[in-house]
């Protein structure tokens, strides 16, 4: 804890903040109905602190990926899951919150469909890591990004060859997008069992 600087501690810790208030808000109300102006009043900062950090709410959800992200690196860290396994309980982490995640995910989608070019990565600062999981900091977890963790799994499944992998990584990232837009249609609430069904289409597709 020494080793971080005040400076890093205190932005960390505000946009763990932001963060927080986005996900609290987003159990009552829609993303559209959330504004800046709410979200700062709430944690008693200033719009203009905020987009030091963020240049629009939207952006709020990368940081939540960023974090959901290290939880994912975390486990494969930790050999906690094994091929097809680690993939059901990547799709099951989306769903652990019911309607909170997918609501992320809705949300996740419309942003991205506005966006005209890629968004500029969000930068953290190792006490940013460190607040997201300490666990995983004190062992030195290296940050992955999605399709190195669907391309972990899916290397563990054997009958898969690797020639394969981008291909079906380029699957499951559309499963994991169109099953929330899907069942917000079709007003249902449980995503997993969609997703369960479309790991195992996309993954027996692979035995073939």
């Amino acid at each position: 804890m020494d080793s971080f600087g005040i400076r890093e501690k205190k932005a960390a810790l505000l946009k763990v903040s932001i963060l927080e208030e986005m996900l609290r808000l987003l159990k009552i109300k829609n993303l559209n109905d959330i504004t800046v102006e709410e979200l700062c009043s709430n944690i008693n900062t200033t719009k203009v602190t905020f987009f030091k950090y963020f240049h629009y709410k939207e952006q709020v959800l990368d940081y939540f990926v960023s974090k959901w992200l290290y939880d994912r690196s975390f486990e494969i860290h930790c050999k906690r899951y094994q091929g097809e396994e680690g993939l059901y309980t990547v799709f099951q982490s989306i769903c652990e919150d019911g309607e909170l995640g997918k609501k992320i995910m809705v949300s996740l989608i419309h942003y991205y469909s506005k966006l005209t070019e890629k968004p500029d990565a969000i930068e953290l600062s190792p006490y940013e890591y460190y607040l997201f999981n300490q666990e995983a900091f004190d062992q030195k977890v290296d940050p992955l990004n999605l399709h190195q963790v669907l391309t972990y799994y899916l290397s563990e499944i054997k009958s898969i060859p690797p020639s394969r992998y981008n291909e079906l990584v380029c699957q499951l990232i559309a499963l994991m997008y169109g099953v929330p837009i899907q069942t917000h249609i079709m007003e249902l609430d449980d995503m997993y069992p969609f997703y369960e069904i479309g790991i195992k289409i996309i993954i027996g597709k692979s035995f073939k």
